[in-house]
């Protein structure tokens, strides 16, 4: 088998660093001399591939962050965007853009134009968890039925699954006015931004994302569902903290929502 020339590697590997720092670059590069001439300037040609990343970009943002967007308008997005993707460690690591982004929600809590907006990184998290759940693993839906069978018969040891499309959400602020406002528009919504915990649940169901609103004892409870407690140890631990906690209702708001994709007995964990 022929192996690669070292040199002709190396070369290649700082070309390649070295377009990514003329993208970056506002300013003439020594990119730049790898260019061939024509009757478009270099550093024209440079500058076409640079808008033509950065325009893509982008897009890829706004279209996963479309509450950013909503929020704080289009002209303010848009620079956000282009800041967030000037630092080289928040470029994408790979060929899909589907799977960037997750960096930007911390990136908006460390600018302080906008640090007044409190909620704003919550906002993006939650909106980086829909993408996530969207574009999650295709999954069959746990039967009803079976599980019932399975209730009836080895309750101590039942582990539920959640589908990949599953993500769980808390936030110290209130968040659902602020999503109700953007998703109705022409709704007349009074929206008082209130430091008191939110917590919520994602996950697919077809073609569309839902978010489903939780109190903290169901989402504390789901929780353990989802860190592999068996049924009953997490039904155990949210005791706890509400006697009253309703074990059937939960369940029911499982199964309606699709939320499980299967079952598994296991050893009992400690709690």
């Amino acid at each position: 088998m022929k192996q690669e020339n070292p040199s002709i590697i190396s070369t290649l590997e700082h070309i390649q660093n070295e377009f990514v720092k003329g993208v970056l670059s506002q300013k003439s590069h020594s990119m730049v001399q790898y260019i061939h001439h024509n009757h478009i300037a270099p550093e024209s040609r440079l500058s076409i591939y640079r808008n033509n990343i950065m325009q893509n970009l982008r897009y890829a943002l706004e279209n996963t962050f479309p509450y950013i967007w909503e929020l704080v308008g289009k002209e303010c997005a848009d620079n956000l965007a282009y800041r967030f993707c000037q630092k080289l460690e928040n470029f994408p690591v790979s060929h899909c853009l589907d799977d960037w982004g997750g960096k930007f929600p911390q990136f908006l809590q460390e600018i302080e134009a906008i640090k007044d907006l409190v909620y704003l990184q919550d906002i993006a998290e939650l909106e980086w968890l829909k993408h996530k759940s969207f574009r999650a693993d295709d999954f069959k839906v746990l039967n009803p039925l079976k599980l019932q069978n399975q209730l009836n018969n080895c309750l101590e040891e039942l582990c539920l699954v959640f589908n990949p499309s599953v993500y769980l959400f808390s936030s110290p602020y209130v968040l659902k006015d602020i999503i109700d406002l953007i998703e109705n528009p022409n709704e007349t919504i009074n929206v008082i931004l209130q430091r008191e915990p939110c917590y919520a649940i994602i996950n697919r169901q077809t073609n569309h994302v839902v978010t489903h609103w939780l109190s903290e004892s169901q989402f504390y409870f789901f929780n353990s569902i989802k860190n592999g407690f068996t049924l009953m140890q997490s039904y155990e631990l949210i005791l706890k903290t509400n006697p009253d906690f309703d074990l059937v209702a939960s369940l029911q708001m499982l199964l309606k929502n699709d939320l499980f994709s299967n079952y598994r007995k296991t050893a009992i964990k400690k709690v």
